[in-house]
């Protein structure tokens, strides 16, 4: 009864994901400032590789968002986010979004500013994960966990967004492709909000996915940022190394789909 009283409201595994989630959402606003910032000569020109970086930014926020559902419903969160945290981070949008607008004028700004960005979303968000965390203590006698495999359906979504994944890590710098693929993504992620009942959309992904598969999404999309950070750089990655790492993504979210999950979580 004393842990049921103590973990009234998000438990500790929500609090986990909501840390991770902000850590996610900073670490999207700071790459796409420093993508298409001045200073790297990406803005107010036509840079071909502007089509690397878009598709690059927009399919893995984009998916992480539609999974995010799935999670919430998994933890049964239905509560929206209490105004203290709304306002700074309307704040720290509008910044946000000056940044960009100097960006397109082909403006230049410190660096500086994009952590302070960055940071003045991470800390409003983090927040009340960490007070959370805190605040609901460990319970001194945990459910024994199993795990179970990913449904048919999750398994094979595992698998085609590693298999997306790699693809615009590999030829993402090739306008056709970059373009090609950014397209079938995002109909795919858009075939979720009509078949929502459907076992093979994303937000059953989300909902059957383990700390193990979330691990998996979060090196495919730190992978992805890299080469959107790194496309536009002079010394930018070979094409053997895109092919490589491209590879790489692919195998991780592969061997991700084949793990288990837990089962009382789901």
């Amino acid at each position: 009864m004393r842990d049921s009283v103590n973990q009234r409201g998000p438990s500790r595994g929500f609090a986990w994901f909501s840390l991770w989630s902000a850590l996610m959402g900073a670490s999207y606003i700071a790459v796409f400032l420093f993508s298409f910032s001045a200073g790297i000569g990406t803005a107010g020109d036509s840079n071909p590789d502007k089509f690397s970086q878009t598709s690059l930014l927009i399919v893995p926020i984009l998916a992480f968002t539609t999974l995010t559902t799935g999670t919430r419903e998994r933890f049964g969160i239905r509560r929206a986010l209490p105004r203290a945290v709304w306002i700074p981070l309307a704040l720290a949008f509008i910044a946000m979004t000056f940044l960009s607008g100097l960006s397109v004028f082909d403006v230049s700004y410190s660096r500086w500013l994009i952590a302070l960005v960055a940071l003045a979303v991470f800390v409003p968000l983090a927040a009340p994960a960490i007070a959370q965390l805190i605040r609901v203590p460990r319970s001194r006698n945990p459910a024994r966990r199993s795990s179970a495999p990913l449904s048919t359906p999750v398994r094979w979504n595992t698998v085609i967004m590693g298999a997306v994944a790699g693809l615009l890590i590999s030829f993402g710098t090739i306008p056709i492709v970059s373009s090609l693929l950014m397209i079938a993504a995002l109909a795919g992620i858009m075939l979720t909000y009509v078949l929502n009942e459907s076992e093979w959309i994303l937000p059953r992904v989300g909902f059957e996915w383990g700390w193990m598969q979330w691990t998996a999404f979060g090196v495919t999309t730190s992978t992805l940022f890299a080469f959107a950070v790194s496309a536009p750089l002079v010394e930018s990655p070979s094409f053997a190394v895109a092919i490589a790492a491209g590879i790489a993504v692919f195998l991780i979210m592969l061997a991700a789909s084949a793990l288990p999950a837990p089962r009382d979580a789901r």
